[in-house]
């Protein structure tokens, strides 16, 4: 016969290795499997899309290139997210990127322009479901 006193020991150890399993496993695979979701759900930073490869170092420390670039990203941003909510069609879009483009002529031919450009295809295409062919993005920055 059990006693109640070796019942409740067994069932008492029984929980702390059910415990210390569960507690493992959550560290080691638990772990992993919210950070696959979280990085699903993460959306790409402006840097990341358009500074794919590292500038040098003069070209990191030109302040007066930077700023030009870091409005016209702003705008770049602001202009796509309320096309988006406009539902604006791809040829209007198209023209008003054009138009801010030309805005900022310094950054045609610099070092950030293949950056704005492949920003654009993603900003464009996340915000507002309209995907630019690699021609229709370098006609936009001819004047």
């Amino acid at each position: 016969m059990i006693s109640w006193t070796t019942y409740a020991m067994w069932l008492g150890l029984g929980l702390v290795i059910y415990y210390a399993v569960v507690v493992f496993f959550f560290k080691a695979k638990g772990s992993s499997i919210l950070r696959i979701k979280r990085k699903a759900v993460e959306k790409k930073a402006v840097d990341d899309v358009l500074f794919k490869g590292k500038p040098t170092v003069q070209e990191s420390n030109d302040v007066s290139t930077m700023a030009p670039v870091h409005s016209l990203v702003d705008e770049l941003q602001a202009l796509v997210n309320q096309a988006g909510k406009e539902k604006m069609e791809k040829d209007e879009l198209s023209d008003r990127l054009k138009t801010l483009l030309n805005k900022y002529p310094g950054t045609k031919g610099s070092i950030y322009q293949n950056g704005i450009t492949n920003l654009i295809e993603v900003i464009a295409e996340d915000q507002c479901g309209i995907h630019f062919s690699a021609e229709e993005l370098s006609a936009m920055w001819d004047e």
